[in-house]
């Protein structure tokens, strides 16, 4: 019995010893790929970036805010950490994440919409962008609050089940089997692709203006966070196309709590909702995404506005 239960241990312990190499295989193959859904996540790891004006927010945020415009107009280091697909929560985490591994930043840019604090929690859009760096500490900690089981974080392997495409990708790229190109980031900046569709935007009639109590407070917290570390913070709402503005129930409301939120830290709200740039329709992909063109348009005369806020002393001169 007891040869037996020796046999047992020692396959067990050759099984586990596998899987925690082809886990690591699958994971250094997914951060080589040309993949901007793994390369943010990487190039914050490298501990490099250390932007002086930092870029968060939702996919607007990732898609309207291009780092080169800023680092010409105001001669800077700027870099881009939005995560597309998800409210302020999950931005909480990569900000985070990005200061556990870089200097906290000198201005941050935070776009804040009518999505922003609305009440989803989990990853889930492009969830498998965080599964190379889950063995991260800041992020082995806190990803439990997102939807990751402990299952996922400590066992190998567990978190790629049903990711049937990226272990094949993973593995091949590690082996040199085939190099992946997807669309990659520019400084974490990626570009809306695509010609005007209004599709989405005809069918909806209302828009609401979400507000859930605990994405308020985590909100809240952030920027006193960042009131503490002496950041300049701009809350930026970024162009939308007027059409889906008019559609907006609470338009006033949320001005407001923007506008009231950033005076009680002393911080700035600027609104671009009704800048002439959302008149615009070749500006844009669909309603709240604007296209590259009309993101390098606002970027520039955002990157303007700025000017006057006196950030020289703020920012290092390149």
């Amino acid at each position: 019995m007891k040869k037996f239960l020796l046999k047992i241990l020692l396959f067990a312990s050759i099984l586990t010893a596998f899987a925690y190499i082809i886990d690591i295989c699958i994971s250094k193959g997914l951060i080589s790929m040309s993949d901007y859904r793994f390369q943010t996540w990487n190039e914050i790891s490298k501990n490099e970036i250390n932007a002086d004006l930092l870029i968060n927010g939702n996919s607007r945020g990732l898609s309207h805010y291009v780092p080169s415009v800023f680092d010409s107009v105001l001669n800077t280091n700027s870099y881009n950490i939005g995560f597309g697909g998800h409210p302020f929560n999950a931005e909480y985490l990569k900000y985070h994440y990005y200061i556990s591994h870089n200097k906290i930043p000198k201005v941050l840019i935070q776009n804040v919409d009518f999505l922003t604090l609305s009440d989803i929690f989990v990853i889930g859009h492009e969830r498998e962008q965080i599964l190379p760096f889950v063995k991260d500490t800041y992020l082995r900690k806190h990803l439990p609050d997102y939807g990751f089981n402990l299952f996922e974080i400590y066992i190998p392997l567990v978190r790629y089940f049903g990711y049937q495409k990226e272990i094949k990708n993973g593995l091949f790229e590690k082996f040199g089997l085939k190099h992946y190109f997807n669309t990659t980031s520019e400084k974490g900046f990626l570009p809306e692709k695509g010609v005007w569709d209004p599709t989405e935007l005809n069918k909806i009639e209302k828009i609401p203006f979400d507000k859930d109590s605990f994405s308020v407070d985590l909100f809240i917290k952030y920027l006193s966070e960042l009131k503490n570390d002496n950041v300049k913070v701009f809350l930026v709402n970024s162009p939308v196309y007027y059409k889906a503005t008019e559609k907006l129930e609470e338009k006033a409301e949320m001005y407001e709590f923007y506008s009231e939120i950033a005076r009680r830290f002393g911080f700035i709200y600027l609104d671009y909702t009704s800048d002439s740039l959302c008149f615009d329709s070749t500006m844009f992909v669909k309603a709240v995404h604007m296209n590259k063109t009309g993101a390098v348009k606002f970027s520039k005369k955002l990157a303007s506005d700025l000017r006057k806020y006196k950030l020289d002393d703020l920012i290092t001169r390149k």
